[in-house]
């Protein structure tokens, strides 16, 4: 049943309505109400689905949903690092993609909407934080664009905001692959063709974000982990497939900026800030609207990064980086990699810990600077904290341990100059960044015992693991802190 909800909307809300973990909101206002209610959700580390239905101005069947991937619906349980490994797995299959089915029905096709039929306001985006600058439709979506120079399919997840009614504005940052293709529609003097879509399964939710290198169709990845194709029709006006079960599709060109631009932003970002102001921004010029009947738009609109949902439970995506970066560490040859985490009040990004089981000289040197600069870590870093492998890297109050009696300032520390980063970087002055200069430095800290002398290095003061486990034993039944300490 999960499988089948991951590839299926409205199976996942119905699979969340089974096992009681989705809750209908009636009534609310799409001006911030929801967001805040949204937000507010996320003061529990495992949310419930919450389903917006009989929005206010809107018509009754138009839905908002929330927390869909975030749930327990595909929560199984693990907890640390073995929900990374379970991503790990999941990015395996993608050495068996499995490409979309091209199709002629779906229920993407229930409504089709052109010419003066067209109006993107008349559903219902929310403007989700309180400085936003208008309505953002798109938040979990996915902006689908075709490379001019071969086949190849990109899907990302990009912000969307309405400007009117046959207008969109899309804010990609320098870089990502969304911007390098449609760049490349701009040199040769074209528009680029575009699809977004504002509702589909949970499994292109996951793939959307995700980096799975230039070339590689995040279509074939979203095939694998369901194990069946996608199914997908061609766009009448670009030809671009979009997937045939999506709730709301926007289909159409965008010039290039020098030709339209229109205000985008500001926009509460994941950093938990709103630093990438207001800025002219290229924009999607619908031609065509798809949409099924009472469509649900999905939002996934980012929070600020110490809300419990975010660094103790299911939601954000820093166990799939968490994932991407420990597989491609290994791609690097770095040797001996225990673990990878994504440090709580850091976001999907900013604060990456690798565990490592030390080989040689300068093997944590070795893992912090292919952490610092590989692809799926290259973009708005700024932490890179390398520990040896008896360190729970999951635990914030470890890791600092290790910095606070592992790690020497002076000795052991890299900083990193001109990194990609981006506009939501709040670190980047003002000037830099009307002069579009969008790069930031890292810093490398080694938190793990000097190679060279790790086996003279003091020993730490704790009960060994093994007669641990023999007070266990002994005493098992008769002290009640040590069933709740067993598994620690």
């Amino acid at each position: 049943m999960v499988l089948s909800a991951l590839g299926d909307l409205r199976k996942c809300l119905e699979f969340a309505e089974e096992i009681g973990n989705v809750e209908y909101v009636d009534g609310a206002d799409p001006h911030l109400e929801i967001g805040a209610l949204y937000e507010l959700s996320l003061q529990e580390e495992r949310p419930p689905v919450i389903v917006f239905r009989n929005i206010k101005g809107f018509p009754p069947g138009h839905r908002v949903a929330v927390n869909v991937r975030s749930s327990k619906v595909f929560d199984g349980g693990e907890e640390g690092l073995e929900k990374v490994q379970v991503y790990r797995k999941h990015r395996r299959k993608k050495s068996d993609p499995i490409p979309p089915v091209i199709v002629t029905q779906g229920p993407a096709l229930e409504n089709v909407l052109e010419g003066d039929k067209i109006d993107v306001s008349a559903f219902p985006a929310p403007k989700w934080h309180e400085d936003d600058g208008g309505r953002y439709i798109g938040t979990e979506c996915l902006v689908i664009v075709r490379d001019p120079d071969s086949d190849w399919v990109n899907l990302g997840t990009y912000r969307v905001q309405v400007h009117d009614a046959k207008t969109l504005a899309v804010f990609i940052e320098h870089g990502k692959h969304g911007d390098v293709i449609r760049r490349k529609y701009w040199e040769r003097g074209k528009h680029c063709p575009m699809i977004v879509t504002v509702g589909q399964s949970p499994v292109l939710g996951a793939v959307g974000p995700a980096t799975p290198g230039p070339n590689v169709s995040e279509y074939d990845i979203a095939g694998s982990r369901i194990g069946r194709p996608i199914e997908v029709i061609k766009g009448m006006h670009t030809g671009i497939p979009f997937p045939a079960d999506a709730e709301i599709v926007f289909e159409g060109f965008m010039p290039p900026p020098e030709e339209v631009a229109v205000p985008e932003g500001p926009f509460g970002e994941w950093p938990g800030y709103y630093a990438s102001s207001t800025r002219p921004e290229p924009v999607l010029q619908v031609k065509a609207i798809y949409h099924r009947n009472d469509p649900i738009i999905v939002g996934a609109p980012p929070m600020k990064p110490t809300l419990p949902a975010f660094h103790q439970g299911t939601s954000g995506s820093s166990y799939i980086r968490a994932a991407a970066l420990w597989d491609e560490l290994e791609a690097a040859g770095v040797p001996g990699v225990k673990g990878v985490w994504k440090m709580a009040g850091g976001g999907p990004r900013f604060i990456n810990v690798i565990a490592i089981e030390q080989q040689h000289a300068g093997h944590a040197k070795m893992a912090g600077l292919v952490a610092a600069g590989c692809g799926s870590n290259a973009y708005l870093g700024r932490i890179v904290i390398v520990v040896d492998d008896d360190i729970d890297i999951t635990q914030p109050a470890e890791v600092l341990w290790a910095l606070a009696t592992r790690w020497d300032p002076k000795t052991q520390t890299d900083i990193i100059d001109a990194c990609w980063t981006g506009y939501i970087d709040p670190v980047i002055e003002p000037e830099r960044r009307e002069a579009h200069d969008l790069t930031n430095s890292r810093i490398i800290i080694y938190a793990v015992r000097p190679f060279a002398w790790k086996d003279e290095f003091p020993k730490v003061n704790v009960v060994s693991p093994k007669y641990a486990d023999e007070m266990r034993r002994k005493w098992n039944g008769k002290l009640s802190f040590l069933t709740r300490t067993k598994d620690r």
